[in-house]
């Protein structure tokens, strides 16, 4: 939603089936007025910016012809209704922001599924350029009245403000004040900086299984976000992700959730996905220093992370082949091409599993297959690569593919009927699904998985357990 300059009219940008569209409508009441159709994918942050002569809306939509992640940006012109597409050599566009003089339009680039660019375009001659680069997703954006700086949020420092200026952005700077930041907005007339500021707590639950009921109980806790977690091959201990630095990092903790220890100190928002060998004496992960995907293996009593040789640039979501020979991960992830490929775990050269696109490799429990998630579907192929096959009868996965496990001759994995999660175990040989339980609480967007122990007796699962936001304002900053 965006306020016109002008203060007459409100634009919404609405997902609501057919009924999904950029609207405008009156601030006193009154009928609305429908002024372009777009499409149902969305992405994050504000979707709508007006111009300042409010004759022109920048808004986010994807195209009918693009594959299912592409967001691009649009100019809508108030007086024609005429729709352009603004050429941005970007897949996926974010949080359009108008200067307040018009001189710029400036929106988020997202060049990889975690790194992003703030990039501008001059509107008088078109020229655009690359302000900065992170290696982490950027979310609002606000300009300062004079147009010679930009705030933004990132998920770094605990969701902290940050502030470049056009004439030196390689200086950032993070602003005193602010955290869990997000959606900006700078006063129009006077000084002050509106934000969102949100929280999210996710804590990883054990559900019993051998229980009749199943029961389930609050694990690994913080006031953060803990995510993909990892069960130990004796089931002694567990390995996951955690915000609770203040940046994704690798933890490890004993099964019952006490004595956590941080693994990895990188300090980037992209560290996750722990993956213990078969012997237990080592976690497979991925990273991305310096903005590019890499698998490293570290030692989950401590010491330094090494990062895994592989004759293939841009891996991650690194899993263990069950006899501790080779590690599958994949590749082209953040070029919004993954595939799946093997490596020795000593590393070397990668030998490619999937002949397209794939993502999330799981051996099956037995080490005769590799299952992997492709367009909603489940699929598994020899080890070696042969004889690619989708897993018949099993229910459609989450677009992300993370919602599942592989167990003896089943496949857990999770569906949300009517706003509800539930965990559902297929059966390989029946074709059945059988109900196991339903979450009390809803699930983050990405879970990293939803491993069960060796030995049957539980399932680990992040759930969001509490969710706020908070509107702020920052009064002095213009």
């Amino acid at each position: 939603m965006a306020w016109s300059p002008d203060g007459r009219s409100i634009a919404i940008s609405r997902i609501a089936g057919a009924d999904s569209g950029i609207y405008l409508i009156s601030p006193t009441g009154g009928p609305e007025r429908k002024l372009a159709t777009r499409s149902v994918v969305t992405w994050y942050g504000n979707e709508i910016s007006w111009s300042p002569d409010s004759e022109h809306l920048a808004y986010l939509d994807h195209p009918a012809d693009a594959a299912e992640l592409v967001i691009q940006l649009y100019l809508l012109s108030m007086d024609t209704l005429e729709k352009t597409r603004v050429e941005t050599n970007c897949n996926s566009a974010a949080s359009p922001a108008y200067s307040p003089r018009g001189t710029f339009l400036a929106w988020v680039c997202e060049d990889t599924q975690l790194s992003s660019s703030l990039r501008l375009l001059r509107l008088k001659d078109g020229n655009q350029t690359q302000l900065l680069a992170r290696a982490e997703l950027i979310g609002g954006l606000a300009w300062s009245s004079d147009e010679r700086r930009i705030v933004f949020s990132s998920e770094s420092n605990f969701g902290a403000l940050w502030e470049t200026s056009l004439s030196r952005p390689s200086q950032i700077e993070i602003l005193p004040v602010g955290h869990d930041a997000s959606d900006l907005a700078a006063r129009p007339q006077s000084p002050g900086l509106a934000y969102v500021q949100g929280s999210t707590n996710v804590n990883i639950w054990r559900l019993d299984l051998l229980t009749s009921p199943p029961q389930a109980r609050k694990l690994v806790t913080s006031s953060r976000e803990e995510l993909s977690p990892a069960i130990s091959p004796d089931g002694s201990r567990i390995a996951f992700q955690s915000t609770r630095s203040g940046e994704r990092e690798i933890w490890v903790c004993d099964a019952d959730g006490s004595n956590a220890q941080q693994l990895t100190h990188f300090g980037l928002s992209s560290t996750g996905t722990p993956r213990w060998s078969p012997d237990g004496k080592l976690i497979a992960f991925d990273a991305r220093v310096g903005g590019e995907a890499n698998v490293y293996i570290v030692d989950p009593h401590g010491g330094a992370p090494r990062k895994l040789s592989i004759d293939l640039r841009g891996n991650s979501l690194p899993s263990w082949s069950h006899d501790g020979k080779w590690i599958y991960f994949v590749n082209g992830d953040d070029a919004y091409n993954p595939t799946v490929w093997r490596v020795s775990s000593n590393g070397g050269h990668a030998v490619q599993i999937a002949k397209r696109g794939a993502t999330f490799p799981l051996e099956s429990p037995d080490g005769q297959y590799v299952y992997f998630a492709r367009d909603k579907e489940l699929w598994r192929a020899k080890t070696d690569g042969s004889t690619e096959e989708k897993v018949a009868g099993m229910p459609e996965l989450n677009f992300l593919g993370d919602e599942w496990f592989p167990f003896g001759s089943g496949i857990y994995f999770l569906s949300h009927p009517n706003g509800k999660t539930v965990i559902n175990l297929f059966d390989l040989q029946t074709r059945r699904v059988r109900p196991i339980f339903t979450l009390d609480q809803p699930m983050p967007y990405w879970i990293g998985g939803m491993p069960v122990s060796k030995d049957g007796k539980f399932m680990l699962i992040p759930q969001v357990d509490q969710a706020s936001s908070d509107l702020m304002l920052i009064e002095n900053w213009r």
